[in-house]
């Protein structure tokens, strides 16, 4: 018994070099890109999943990427509201693959090579971006920004105007602008689906003028 055993465990090991070589697995969260000789032509994007079949590297290559909805956080940002005050905000935005043949054409040259290295340089890009769309926030006033009042704030509005401004640079695109058609997500295969504030800090100046003003409102009611 013993003398087949090294027999088959070596016809075993072969055809799982065999198998790993000349097959691969879409996940139905992923779709995969294609490559032969390093090239992804139309038909290179799969998108059914399931157990698929492929030529061995290097006559062909396999990059997947998860299509799944993507949460990319900003770093605290000073912004100045209308008003001239100065604010911090973190923004996030959710995004996720649109198109995986563009994305692997624009990123496939990332260091590293793996589908990961290509989430972190589309996130890069994505990241300055929503930091530029967060200029909107000037068109705003501190007071409109934080109000006493049920429903007063206007975050909401701004959040809509940020996601306008980001999701804009496409139309503009569009018309010709040779500057916005740089920016067009649509040309990374990437895709913005949603942006939020979820933090705004006060400096401590402004702290101080803020508590001033209430102070002030304060004062003045007192006195009426």
């Amino acid at each position: 018994m013993q003398r087949f055993l090294r027999p088959l465990l070596a016809i075993l090991f072969v055809l799982a070099v065999i198998a790993f070589a000349f097959t691969y697995t879409v996940r139905f969260t992923e779709k995969a890109v294609v490559t032969t000789f390093g090239r992804a032509g139309e038909n290179a994007v799969i998108e059914e999943p399931g157990l698929k079949f492929k030529l061995p590297y290097p006559i062909q290559s396999v990059t997947k990427y998860d299509t799944r909805t993507r949460v990319l956080q900003t770093r605290s940002q000073q912004q100045q509201t209308a008003d001239n005050s100065q604010i911090i905000v973190e923004a996030f935005a959710t995004w996720r693959v649109s198109n995986p043949l563009t994305f692997f054409q624009r990123f496939s040259n990332a260091p590293g090579g793996r589908a990961e290295d290509h989430f972190e340089q589309a996130e890069d890009i994505l990241r300055n971006v929503l930091r530029s769309a967060l200029s909107e926030t000037s068109k705003y006033r501190l007071e409109e920004l934080f109000s006493g009042e049920q429903d007063g704030s206007k975050l909401a509005e701004l959040e809509q105007r940020v996601f306008a401004e980001i999701v804009g640079t496409e139309s503009d695109a569009a018309e010709g602008d040779a500057v916005a058609g740089l920016r067009r997500l649509s040309d990374y295969g990437v895709e913005v689906t949603m942006v939020g504030i979820n933090r705004i800090v006060l400096p401590e100046d402004t702290t101080d003028e803020v508590i001033g003003r209430m102070g002030a409102n304060r004062d003045a009611l007192a006195a009426e």
